[in-house]
């Protein structure tokens, strides 16, 4: 799985990501040096709680996608079944067209985890 997030963040304006599970448990990482990935994972998984409670609350049913953004950059986490990846993006980054160039990689991990469950 590492060699499908190694080449996601070849993609311009992706500045790592993070295979987590829905409980907040790192399935695979390609982020940068000095990031614990633990905590990401951990604080992701919260993160998903938190949001799928709210999209029950509002009946909007299963969560596919998730942006946060910031004037630094900012994370979109996508569902690949079991589990979310999450891609931080750098501050240059054009969402819509990154959401088309990650689709790809998003589908051979949803694949790939599909099959080992």
């Amino acid at each position: 799985m590492n060699d499908v997030l190694d080449q996601l963040n070849r993609v311009r304006g992706v500045g790592g990501s993070l295979l987590v599970s829905n409980e907040g448990l790192v399935m695979a990482s390609a982020l940068r040096s000095g990031i614990d990935e633990n905590q990401i994972a951990a604080s992701l998984g919260t993160l998903l709680e938190g949001a799928t409670k709210i999209a029950q609350v509002f009946q909007l049913g299963k969560i596919a996608a998730f942006n946060a953004g910031s004037d630094q950059g900012g994370m979109v986490l996508v569902s690949t079944g079991p589990a979310f990846l999450a891609i931080i993006v750098d501050p240059s980054a054009n969402l819509a067209l990154l959401q088309l160039e990650t689709k790809p990689f998003v589908e051979r991990i949803t694949q790939r985890l599909t099959l080992k469950t």
